[in-house]
C-alpha cells in the first residue's frame, strides 16, 4: 500500500502565510513560525456595524427575534490598495487586468454576433428577449469607462451577485425580480471555463449548468421562454434564437446542454458542494491525496449553520458556532495532509449557505485552500466579494449598486 505524502519535502522555519494564517492545529505551529499578528483596519467609506434584531423568513416556530448584521452599503476597498496602471490597447489584456482571467472564444465570437444585430448598442441587442450583456462585456462596449476608481478590488465585483463564487463570473443579466444572471464557470482561473451556467440570487445559491458555451446557454434560456411566452413575443424569441443558431453553426460552436466535454468533466467531481455545481480538484484515486468528505454529512452542516444564523441571541449563537468549529479543524488538519479540496469545499458551503456571521471562517478556508491549489487570482475575487456583499442587488462600479 503506497504510504501519503506530506504537503512538504522539506520543513520550513517561516509559515508562507505570515500574520494571515489561521491555523489551530498545535501540529502546525510546531512546524512553522508566525509574526505576531496586528489588527489592520482596511475599508474606505463607512460601513454600519450596527446589529439589529427582525424576525427571520420562514419557519421561526419559537417566534423569537434573531441577530442580523447589517451588510455595508459602501464600496470598501484596502487602504494599501493601488490603482491599476494603464487600461491595455488590446481588449483580452484589458479583460484579463481588471477580472484576472481569459476570455474564450466564443465570448468574443458572442459579441459580434450582438453587434450584427445592434451596431449601435451590442450589449441591448437581446433586450426584447429580456438579457443584457454586463460584466467584462462593459469593457467591449466602452461602459466601464464611466467607472471612477482604478482599484482591482472593485472591478473583481463588477456584476457579482450574491451568491456568486470566485468560480463564477456573470457576463449576462436577465429578470432582476429572480436576479436571473448567467456567467462562465471555471475551475481554475487559469484555465478555460467548463461551462455557462445560471442563478437565481433572489431564489437561492444552486448554479445550473446551462452548456458549453454562451451560443448553448442562451439558446437553451430562448427554448425555455417560448415555451412560457404569448405568441407575439414567441415571433422575437423565434426570430433571435435562428440568428444565433445560423451564427453558431457558422462558427463551429455546439448548442448541446450537457456536451462532451462537460461530461468528461463531471466524472472528474470530487462533490456537488451547497451550490451544485460540483467541485474539481487535483485527486490520486490511488492515495486518496488531494480530498477527503466533510467530517459532517451536509444534511447536519446545514442545520448546524441554520441553528447559527436562527439564533436569538449573543450565548445561543456562539453555542451553535461551537458545533461548527470541529469541522472548521478537521478542514484544516485535512489541509496538513494535502487534501485541499475540503477546506475548499467547506468554504464554498459556508459561502454559498449566506450570512455575514460565516465570512470570516468561509474568507480563511477559501483563501488558504486557493492558495494551496495555486487559484490565487480566486483568492483575491473572494476577498473583494466578502467585504462588499450585499443581498439584493448585482455590485456594480458604474453606477455604484445596480
Amino acid at each position: 500500500m503506497e504510504a501519503r505524502l506530506t504537503c512538504e519535502e522539506a520543513p520550513r522555519l517561516l509559515c508562507k502565510y505570515g500574520q494571515k494564517c489561521y491555523q489551530t492545529n498545535p501540529l502546525h505551529h510546531q512546524k512553522y513560525k508566525h509574526p505576531p499578528k496586528r489588527k489592520i483596519e482596511a475599508k474606505v467609506g463607512v460601513a454600519s456595524k450596527k446589529k439589529k434584531t427582525v424576525a427571520p423568513p420562514g419557519n421561526n416556530e419559537r417566534n423569537v427575534p434573531v441577530l442580523v448584521e447589517d451588510e455595508c452599503k459602501v464600496l470598501s476597498v484596502p487602504e494599501e490598495e493601488e490603482d491599476l496602471p494603464p487600461t491595455p490597447e488590446n481588449e483580452n489584456e484589458a479583460i484579463k487586468q481588471k477580472f484576472l482571467v481569459d476570455m474564450p472564444e466564443d465570448f468574443y465570437s458572442f459579441w459580434s454576433f450582438c453587434k450584427s444585430l445592434s451596431p449601435d448598442k451590442p450589449e441591448e441587442a437581446l433586450k426584447d428577449v429580456g438579457l443584457l450583456l454586463v460584466g467584462p462585456f462593459d469593457i467591449l462596449s466602452g461602459n466601464l469607462k464611466k467607472a471612477k476608481t482604478r482599484k482591482l478590488s472593485l472591478y473583481l465585483i463588477h456584476w457579482r451577485y450574491y451568491y456568486d463564487p470566485p468560480e463564477f463570473q456573470t457576463v449576462v443579466k436577465g429578470d432582476d425580480t429572480k436576479q436571473y444572471h448567467m456567467g462562465y464557470f471555471r475551475d481554475d482561473p487559469q484555465e478555460p471555463p467548463c461551462f455557462v451556467a445560471r442563478n437565481c440570487a433572489a431564489i437561492d445559491c444552486t448554479i445550473t449548468p446551462m452548456a458549453e458555451n454562451i451560443f448553448g446557454a442562451v439558446n437553451a434560456y430562448l427554448d425555455a421562454m417560448k415555451g412560457k411566452c404569448d405568441p407575439f413575443q414567441k415571433m422575437k424569441v423565434s426570430k433571435v434564437q435562428n440568428s444565433l443558431k445560423s451564427w453558431a453553426k457558422d462558427n463551429n460552436f455546439v448548442l448541446d446542454v450537457l456536451s462532451e466535454a462537460m461530461k468528461a468533466r463531471n466524472k472528474k467531481v470530487v462533490t456537488k458542494t451547497f451550490h451544485n455545481a460540483g467541485l474539481v480538484v487535483p485527486w490520486n484515486k490511488k492515495t486518496e491525496l488531494g480530498y477527503r468528505k466533510l467530517i459532517e454529512t451536509d444534511e447536519t452542516l446545514k442545520r448546524i449553520l441554520k441553528n447559527v444564523v436562527g439564533s436569538s441571541c449573543e450565548m445561543e449563537r456562539e453555542a451553535h458556532l461551537g458545533a461548527l468549529q470541529p469541522i472548521v479543524t478537521a478542514a484544516n488538519i485535512a489541509n496538513d495532509e494535502c487534501d485541499f479540496g475540503t477546506s475548499l469545499e467547506l468554504g464554498l458551503d459556508l459561502f454559498s449557505f449566506g450570512g455575514k456571521v460565516f465570512h470570516r471562517t468561509a474568507l480563511n478556508l477559501l483563501k488558504t485552500a486557493y492558495s494551496l491549489l495555486q487559484r490565487n487570482e480566486f483568492a483575491l475575487i473572494i476577498e473583494a466579494h466578502l467585504k462588499n456583499r450585499r443581498r439584493g442587488t448585482a455590485l456594480s462600479i458604474v453606477d455604484q449598486i445596480i
